[in-house]
């Protein structure tokens, strides 16, 4: 106090020596010079604000950082960018505002510690709905019952993540909060794709099943259905007590079954309706060897009794019905239940093994006019596919055999008739087929015609004596 009033009277003093100074040429220099070193000692008493130190700093980084490590830049983005923004904001002005620097420095924090609070909350909520709609899912799909142990192991990490909220050592708590959603969805991802390979090896086996009932498994293949129907209800009936391995080995043993049952009593009746087919044609090419028919010029066809005994001997009929041959189906194939969810299967789920397809037709050569001998011709190239299980061509050639066997019918001669002159109503072809014993109908006069075409040149010229041959009606 005594220092500033001693500087007002030095002001005054200065003030009254320059006014009385006015008419003088040149200020005298020691005055001057007193003058100059009284300032200097004035500015000297003015205190300078330390700068920022690289501690003061330094903790208003680790604060933020602190924030951030518990995820803040993640689940509240907007709050943590700003905080960052005031940090180097703070920085910035440190060299020309030290006061406001530093004050922003301790907001900076103070709102740090309120951002990891916060953080910390929302983590704790976000974790607490994810474990309790996986928990939810879980238990739709029976995890406690078909994983029992691996679901108590989520039960187990979800307490620990409670306990050490609870005890305030967050980082480990979030550590164990995401082992305990990653292992929550690793237990329903693979438990539920193996629930549903399980579904996939049902429908098989239902598919296949119902294949081998359209082939009549219960007449040509009754133990292979009942072998593969009995391994369906166990495997549906481990499946429903929850043991979902050993359904899936029962279950992949069924579908095999099942393939074996539908191809072995497809492969018994083509082989059953194709042998049928075969004595039937057989019977009637051997019945019409033994009858008289005329050829496609009119000529007489005489009797050549045929048998298909004698053929069949030389090429004895096989046996096909075991000829089902191994039946390869990928075996169960579940997904470790720990697995992580980044693996899939490398060979996905089985393919269905399909039943074959067989053979294609063949059409026989219908040149020749012998249909009779041309029937017989067929009938042997079936006989042959069919020993080597082509039993689709077989029948198509059994087929074309018994049409040949049909022409030939149709020119069979069911009697002879002898042409007799009469003075009145001679005979003639519309009068001969009119008769009742013959057709019964003069319009099929053209039948006898063409049965008779090597000695009636004219159908209008027919002469007493001849002989013709009627064909059956």
């Amino acid at each position: 106090m005594k220092k500033i009033n001693q500087m007002k009277v030095l002001s005054i003093l200065i003030i009254i020596l320059i006014a009385l100074a006015g008419c003088k040429t040149t200020p005298e220099p020691k005055e001057e010079v007193a003058v100059q070193e009284e300032v200097v000692e004035v500015s000297q008493v003015v205190e300078k604000m330390p700068p920022l130190s690289d501690e003061e700093i330094e903790t208003a980084k680790a604060a933020v950082e602190r924030a951030n490590s518990i995820g803040a830049g993640s689940y509240l983005p907007a709050d943590y960018r700003s905080l960052v923004d005031k940090l180097d904001s703070a920085v910035a002005i440190g060299d020309s505002d030290v006061d406001e620097a530093r004050m922003q420095l301790k907001e900076v924090i103070t709102e740090a510690n309120v951002l990891y609070g916060r953080t910390v909350i929302v983590r704790r909520d976000e974790y607490a709905t994810k474990y309790f709609r996986s928990d939810a899912a879980l238990l739709n799909i029976e995890a406690e019952k078909f994983a029992p142990v691996e679901y108590s192991n989520t039960q187990k990490l979800a307490l620990e993540t409670a306990a050490l909220y609870k005890a305030g050592k967050m980082n480990p708590a979030i550590t164990r909060a995401d082992e305990t959603i990653s292992a929550q969805a690793r237990l329903y991802y693979n438990l539920l794709e193996n629930t549903r390979y399980i579904e996939i090896l049902k429908r098989d086996t239902r598919n296949y099943l119902s294949d081998a009932e359209d082939n009549e498994a219960f007449i040509y293949a009754p133990n292979e259905l009942d072998e593969a129907n009995r391994l369906y209800e166990k495997g549906l009936n481990m499946y429903d007590n929850y043991s979902i391995e050993n359904s899936a080995v029962v279950l992949t043993e069924a579908k095999r079954q099942s393939v074996v049952a539908a191809r072995t009593s497809l492969i018994r009746k083509k082989q059953f309706e194709t042998d049928s087919l075969l004595s039937s044609v057989q019977e009637r090419i051997e019945a019409a060897s033994k009858r008289s028919a005329v050829d496609s010029e009119g000529g007489a066809i005489e009797p050549s009794p045929w048998s298909g005994s004698a053929y069949i001997a030389a090429n004895p009929l096989v046996d096909h019905s075991a000829d089902v041959g191994p039946v390869e189906i990928e075996g169960a194939k579940l997904r470790d239940l720990n697995e992580p969810l980044s693996n899939e299967l490398d060979g996905g789920i089985p393919e269905d093994i399909l039943i074959e397809e067989e053979g294609t037709q063949v059409n026989a050569d219908e040149q020749t006019a012998d249909y009779l001998a041309l029937s017989k011709s067929l009938w042997e190239q079936g006989v042959k596919a069919r020993n080597e299980g082509e039993f689709d061509m077989a029948r198509n050639y059994f087929e074309q055999a018994r049409a040949y066997v049909d022409m030939f019918e149709s020119n069979l001669i069911s009697k002879t008739y002898t042409v007799v002159y009469r003075e009145v109503a001679t005979d003639c072809l519309w009068r001969i087929a009119e008769r009742s014993d013959i057709f019964d109908n003069p319009f099929m006069w053209p039948r006898i015609w063409r049965a008779n075409r090597k000695i009636i040149q004219n159908p209008d010229l027919i002469y007493p004596g001849q002989v013709l041959a009627i064909p059956p009606k």
